[in-house]
């Protein structure tokens, strides 16, 4: 019977050295024929190095419970996704301060919000870096799929932008007020940035459209389970046909 992918508390547990000898086997194996289940454990191997650091300054008197290293990084993790919900929210409620001049389908009301933001907000700031922090590199588009897939339970399939000379670099995890996101980068060979945003719908729904402010463009669009956007340049000859490929989506 083929071994089957690690949950996130079974990766967690294998950290810890708390699943039986078998188990433990089966992931190591699995994580040496597996790039991106690598990065996780490795990514995790890292968390758990910086607790047991952080634990080393900690008084011996402190409660068992407190030190407890899976404990800890639950509660680590819970508080750096609020922070970063936080931080989400702050952009958005700025973004939609200063970007009243865009335009696309549909009225613009500023109590309704301005749909995916948070997708522009995210262009603007990988796109300000060369090489932007990242949890998965790769220019492989399978690789890709399935770290997105083992994210979002029956999501679209990213886009294909390599015929207009756009390929994937690499894909990072966001936090919104609606809740978990997701990027995908895509470059050319010229260093020109397209965003493939991918979030849950929230409390509203925002249909399918497309909006253009400071040099940028945003098409958008829902299927019943997950808001969409693609965010390229929308001065550019090769995201305009980028843009012309995602128009029948919207």
């Amino acid at each position: 019977m083929k071994p089957t992918l690690p949950t996130s508390d079974e990766l967690s547990a294998f950290i810890d050295g708390e699943l039986p000898p078998r188990r433990m086997a089966e992931i190591e194996s699995l994580a040496a024929k597996d790039s991106e289940l690598a990065q996780k454990v490795a990514s995790l191997e890292y968390d758990a190095q910086q607790l047991r650091a952080a634990l080393a300054g900690l008084p011996t008197s402190a409660p068992a419970i407190e030190l407890d290293p899976a404990r800890l990084r639950v509660e680590i993790k819970q508080r750096r996704q609020r922070l970063v919900a936080t931080a989400a929210s702050l952009v958005l409620a700025l973004t939609l301060g200063i970007t009243g001049g865009w335009h696309g389908r549909g009225a613009f009301t500023p109590s309704t919000g301005l749909p995916m933001a948070d997708a522009v907000e995210a262009y603007r700031l990988f796109n300000s870096v060369s090489s932007p922090a990242v949890d998965l590199a790769t220019h492989e588009t399978s690789t890709l799929q399935r770290w997105l897939d083992s994210h979002f339970e029956a999501a679209a399939p990213m886009p294909d932008f390599e015929p207009y000379g756009f390929r994937p670099v690499g894909a990072r995890l966001m936090a919104t007020d609606q809740g978990a996101a997701a990027m995908v980068l895509y470059r050319d060979d010229r260093g020109e940035t397209i965003l493939f945003y991918v979030r849950p719908p929230g409390h509203k729904t925002i249909g399918r459209g497309s909006r253009r402010a400071e040099g940028l463009v945003a098409q958008y669009w829902a299927d019943g389970t997950y808001h969409y956007a693609v965010v390229s340049q929308g001065t550019s000859p090769r995201s305009a046909a980028v843009q012309q490929a995602i128009a029948p989506l919207i």
